[in-house]
């Protein structure tokens, strides 16, 4: 038990670290050169250090500390602990990383698509390993709490859109906005990608007059489980067997044919599915946090 749990650290340690490298990098190279700021605290320090010369990184790490204080009790010392550690040590690569590289590419396309990319790819390891990089993510769920009614993604939104906006009209070109939208867009992809990519599951229900026919092949043939539901017919007011089955998304095509060859007059909805736990899924104790910038 102790060895697993310390192999759950190392790894979580090396998948913040791998995330906070990746996460400076798309600063150092795509975002900061070109005044690209996709919200969050990241884009809030952009704009101190266009307006004052003070580094990147350490703006946006002295807006955390506070952030961080008041969130200790809210969210428990583990995540805040992880969190403290992915802050200081992306916004060290930052400022360290922008004294030796230069920008990558001067087409501010190229710039908004490669660091949503790399800036997704950073955030969604640092959520893997159960931390966030802190910033406007942490806010929105201190301003959830204060506002339960409101839904977190909203809150996000919000939050980035102003920021999006503020960085926009201090450095007087929508342009750059319209670009940190497309980042932000990417970023938002990527991290799903990440994190969800391989684990993205169909959940479908099938109703048929030959659900044990068709149970009993998704069983022997796709190997997966299935779960018979009761159900009643609203037209006919006759009884119903209702085939709940989650597959994977590879295994989706197969499970449609099986069910055609058996009913093609088969009622299904089929929907997407994301972390199933359980036997063929994912592993209980493993969840990852929504993260900020």
């Amino acid at each position: 038990m102790l060895k697993n749990s310390l192999s759950f650290k190392i790894r979580d340690i090396f998948l913040i670290t791998s995330g906070c490298i990746l996460f400076a990098l798309a600063f150092v190279l795509f975002l900061e050169p070109h005044l690209i700021a996709p919200g969050g605290f990241s884009g809030l320090g952009m704009v101190i250090n266009y307006l004052t010369g003070f580094p990147l990184g350490i703006a946006i790490m002295l807006m955390n500390m506070p952030l961080l204080l008041i969130s200790l009790q809210k969210f428990g010392l583990r995540f805040i602990a992880s969190t403290l550690y992915a802050t200081v040590l992306s916004s060290v690569l930052i400022d360290v990383g922008g004294g030796w590289l230069n920008a990558f590419t001067e087409d501010l396309l190229l710039a908004s698509l490669y660091g949503g990319l790399l800036l997704g790819a950073g955030m969604g390891l640092v959520f893997m390993g159960g931390a966030t990089t802190g910033g406007s993510d942490v806010l929105s769920k201190l301003l959830r709490l204060r506002f339960p009614h409101i839904r977190l993604g909203r809150i996000v939104l919000t939050v980035d859109a102003v920021i999006i906006t503020l960085c926009a009209a201090v450095f007087q070109n929508i342009n750059l906005a319209l670009y940190a939208a497309i980042t932000l867009y990417v970023s938002t992809v990527v991290i799903d990608g990440v994190l969800y990519g391989a684990d993205i599951a169909v959940l479908s229900y099938i109703i048929s007059d030959h659900a044990d026919s068709i149970g009993t092949k998704i069983q022997t043939k796709l190997e997966r489980g299935v779960t018979y539901l009761t159900g009643t017919g609203g037209h006919t007011m006759a009884a119903k067997q209702v085939i709940l089955c989650v597959v994977r998304r590879n295994e989706a095509s197969a499970l449609n044919e099986l069910v055609h060859a058996i009913d093609p007059e088969a009622f299904m909805i089929v929907t997407e599915a994301h972390q199933v736990y359980g036997f063929g899924f994912l592993s209980y104790g493993r969840n990852y946090s929504n993260g900020g910038k």
